[in-house]
């Protein structure tokens, strides 16, 4: 079998995504504790044309079928967050293999991982191959509730069967409040009058640097009111053993940890999120603070953007 690089380009050579699009697959390979699933994303047309996604396990899958539905679904933002592999097509016809892992910078594939990629798009030509001529091929085994699949019954022996579908755990989030910190906010000025805009998310111009860099999350404050800036502070995964839900489920001590600093409460939260309304509804519990969710809210976007041209030194 060829390598990853050369099974890739066969693959991009064969332009037939259209046809991949509706179709979904896993990969069962001997030895391995879960499966992989591939499924095809259609790019923006200007920096990528097409992505195929080789999500780990059941549960990434879960996650990605439900944030599919709901864009505010759990703590990604964007399904190049979940855990995966990933063959990134670009318009011009070039490609990138890649991994990616939640909370850091994609990057290229240990050797280990090579010869996995390797294998689950050998699989992938072939099912691909197979969908031009068979549309219907994905959903061979939809009656007995499983998925189309290709299992590795011995060391380079394939065969199609059915992948029983698995219910995803219950997504689940857990967002306190220290009691210390609640009272201090509580003896604060109450500005009933003014308005602070308030979003979280991934900062595409900013990465740690270390060996394996981490992305970063920024939460922006603006004063609607007066229109200016609060400020701003960045955020990462810990490098070991951190997670996404570890940025986001502290999001409302964060907040208040800041209206503290500045010596009062506002009398309104606006957001753009319906995950980060999620996140900072406790505060409206402790304290009498409206939260309102909005289509846009140009004050802290435009904050964001002088972020990201100054290098976010806020």
């Amino acid at each position: 079998m060829e390598g990853t690089k050369e099974i890739a380009g066969k693959i991009a050579g064969l332009d037939l995504w259209e046809k991949a699009l509706s179709c979904n697959w896993g990969v069962k390979m001997k030895g391995l504790a879960f499966p992989y699933f591939c499924t095809v994303v259609r790019g923006d047309g200007k920096a990528v044309k097409w992505r195929l996604l080789m999500l780990d396990g059941w549960k990434t899958l879960g996650d990605f079928v439900r944030m599919r539905a709901d864009r505010d679904f759990g703590f990604c933002s964007s399904p190049m967050e979940l855990a995966h592999f990933e063959l990134i097509v670009f318009p011009s016809g070039d490609f990138i293999v890649q991994r990616h892992d939640p909370g850091f910078v994609p990057r290229s594939l240990t050797s280990a991982e090579d010869a996995i990629v390797a294998k689950m798009l050998w699989e992938a030509y072939g099912v691909m191959l197979r969908l031009e001529s068979d549309g219907a091929l994905g959903a061979r085994y939809a009656n007995e509730g499983a998925m189309f699949a290709r299992f590795e019954v011995e060391k380079g022996v394939w065969k199609d069967a059915p992948l029983a579908i698995s219910q995803p755990p219950a997504h689940t989030e857990t967002v306190s409040i220290p009691r210390a910190l609640v009272s201090k906010a509580k003896d604060l000025p109450f500005a009933k009058d003014s308005a602070v805009e308030v979003d979280f998310r991934l900062n595409p111009s900013l990465v740690t640097r270390e060996a394996r860099p981490r992305t970063v999350y920024t939460l922006a404050l603006w004063d609607a009111s007066a229109g200016r800036p609060v400020g701003a502070c960045n955020f990462s995964v810990a490098p070991d053993d951190g997670s996404l839900a570890d940025l986001w489920q502290p999001l409302s001590t964060v907040l208040l940890h800041k209206f503290v600093e500045t010596g009062s409460v506002p009398g309104e939260i606006k957001v753009v999120s319906g995950r980060l309304f999620r996140m900072l509804r406790p505060l409206c519990i402790e304290l009498p603070v409206k939260l309102s969710l909005h289509d846009s809210l140009p004050g802290v976007e435009n904050f964001f953007r002088s972020l990201s041209t100054k290098g976010n030194k806020s």
